[in-house]
């Protein structure tokens, strides 16, 4: 007789997720000023030992810090996510001005993204004036390795969280670059010049140019891009392009406190 799999358990399923509330909840219970063992144990109804088991698994993981005789408080990465989640949730209010003066000026499509893991998402877009429009949504997912947006923010990123996000053999066109070193190189060519490219390496007959959006500790938060049909977007162009998309990028750098 075959063991079921772990994850049809729904035993282990419930536990797994009881488990997981309840140190959201100490989590909260930590943010509201409990800080000894005892009390944080009372409040949410749970034996000292289980409280202590979920609180020393979120000291590990950083979501917590302990210190002797004081207690518990919240941990740095706690306080990562935080400002991540409060950047993510102004910054297309923030920006808007300033991507809907970067396509007047262009007439072509701009796209704000931030990066998760290997890939970028649009979180915002300000269609281009162009009768040939490009199909890219709001919430779209496309690698980073591939795309000006995601070079522009891995640019500036230590290069050991740069090559988590490659992906080896990576061909979303005959132009992608798959190789870590020659991808390792073009991360040192967008740094130096300031703004990352994309030649018709996520998608054929379209080109991007893209600059990173800093947040006030000074860290890749976001990218800006201009992207158009390769035809309006040729060799001599790019430097024009890219400087306004520069301008634009750190206006925005200097609005999130860079």
């Amino acid at each position: 007789m075959k063991k079921a799999a772990l994850g049809a358990n729904p035993t282990l399923r419930t536990s797994g997720t009881q488990t997981l509330l309840r140190g959201l909840l100490l989590l909260e219970k930590v943010g509201e000023g409990v800080r000894d063992l005892p009390t944080l144990a009372s409040s949410l109804g749970l034996s000292r030992s289980t409280t202590y088991r979920i609180l020393s698994a979120l000291v590990r993981a950083g979501y917590l810090v302990h210190e002797p005789k004081i207690g518990y408080r919240l941990g740095p990465q706690l306080i990562r996510l935080g400002f991540k989640a409060y950047g993510q949730l102004q910054l297309p209010i923030l920006a808007r001005p300033h991507l809907e003066r970067l396509r007047d000026a262009t007439n072509e499509t701009v796209h704000l993204a931030i990066r998760e893991g290997a890939e970028v998402i649009y979180i915002d877009k300000v269609p281009g004036r162009r009768e040939l429009q490009l199909a890219s949504q709001i919430g779209s997912r496309f690698p980073a390795q591939s795309t000006a947006l995601g070079k522009a923010i891995l640019a500036w990123l230590p290069e050991e969280e740069a090559r988590r996000a490659f992906v080896p053999g990576l061909k979303r066109t005959e132009r992608t670059i798959a190789e870590w070193e020659l991808f390792l190189d073009e991360l040192k060519r967008t740094r130096q010049r300031g703004y990352a490219l994309d030649m018709e390496e996520n998608e054929t007959g379209v080109r991007c140019v893209a600059a990173p959006i800093f947040n006030g500790r000074g860290e890749p938060v976001a990218a800006v891009s201009v992207s158009t049909a390769s035809i309006y977007l040729d060799d001599t162009r790019v430097p024009e392009v890219a400087h306004m998309v520069q301008q634009v990028a750190q206006a925005i750098s200097r609005e999130l406190g860079s």
